[in-house]
């Protein structure tokens, strides 16, 4: 049995996983990212995970990264929520503390390969895929192609999709992203608007059968989604729609309405199936752990 250590890389939690070939997790260790102390100490986290494993049993090392990744040369070209990411050789990094290869990944690719491998959509052959999270995340996957990297590392950055022209700012310096509007913190970002008070995702989803502006928020939110979901069906035409991250652990209060507005948008909805990921905060090492797998084979 080959063994490999998958690293998910969040905007607020680094998980780090020892992982067989089957998919199986052994091992776990969670730190804390501390993004906005800088790429020293987000370094040294991973380090302290990974060595909080038996790594020594490892063959190698893939890693989920947020941000546009050059993937063959394992460097982070940008990257808007970490504190000196962009420009950083994440492969040689790593590799300096690690005596096995290392291969790096954008974080919603990986999400994707795993629902690939054995998730939700290892049935479908042509797969758009939506990360609700901190920030939005997308990836694209053809039987034909693989996955969509762009000629700038940049494909599938679907979160960037203009979603309200001249609306608000995003962290890439563009205004009016999706990930402005549909990313997990739109939804803080959007009850602080109306009351000026600071809740949590969640928190604000506790409150919808009480509080007329939580309920807006939420209104908002699948409304955003629902567009969302429909230009990305116009575009792209696939089999399949999964929608992934942290934002799906509330699945139950916001899911309906936001299948309910995109089957409202959408011109000929039912041609694409919209389902929720089957491994929630485990894709991004399964995925992880999948590309270590893989490319330490091909030498990549």
């Amino acid at each position: 049995m080959r063994k490999v250590i998958g690293i998910d890389i969040g905007g607020t939690k680094i998980n780090a996983c020892l992982i067989d070939d089957n998919g199986e997790i052994l091992e776990r260790k969670e730190v804390p990212t501390n993004a906005n102390r800088g790429r020293e100490v987000v370094l040294d986290n991973i380090k302290n995970a990974i060595y909080d494993l038996s790594y020594k049993e490892a063959s190698a090392v893939g890693i989920g990264t947020p941000g546009f990744i050059d993937s063959e040369n394992g460097i982070v070209t940008f990257a808007g929520n970490i504190k000196g990411w962009t420009g950083l050789n994440l492969k040689e990094a790593v590799e300096e503390f690690v005596d096995v290869p290392v291969f790096v990944e954008n974080d919603a690719n990986i999400a994707l390969i795993a629902e690939k491998w054995i998730g939700a959509c290892k049935d479908y052959d042509n797969i758009v895929m939506i990360t609700l999270g901190t920030g939005l995340g997308g990836a694209i996957y053809t039987k034909e192609a693989g996955l969509l990297s762009g000629s700038h590392f940049q494909g599938a950055e679907l979160g960037h999709m203009i979603l309200h022209a001249g609306g608000d700012p995003c962290t890439c310096g563009q205004n009016g992203c999706a990930e402005s509007y549909c990313a997990g913190s739109a939804l803080t970002k959007g009850y602080k608007k109306l009351t000026g008070k600071e809740l949590s995702g969640q928190a604000i989803f506790d409150l919808v059968e009480t509080d007329n502006n939580a309920r807006k928020v939420l209104e908002d939110y699948q409304s955003d989604l629902g567009y969302l979901l429909t230009s990305l069906r116009n575009i792209f035409d696939p089999d399949v729609i999964v929608v992934g991250g942290g934002v799906i652990h509330a699945k139950d209060v916001f899911w309906d309405g936001m299948v309910s507005k995109y089957q409202e948008y959408c011109n000929k909805p039912s041609e694409v199936d919209i389902i929720p990921a089957k491994f929630l905060n485990n894709a991004g090492v399964i995925g992880a752990a999948k590309i270590a797998l893989e490319r330490v084979n091909h030498g990549k």
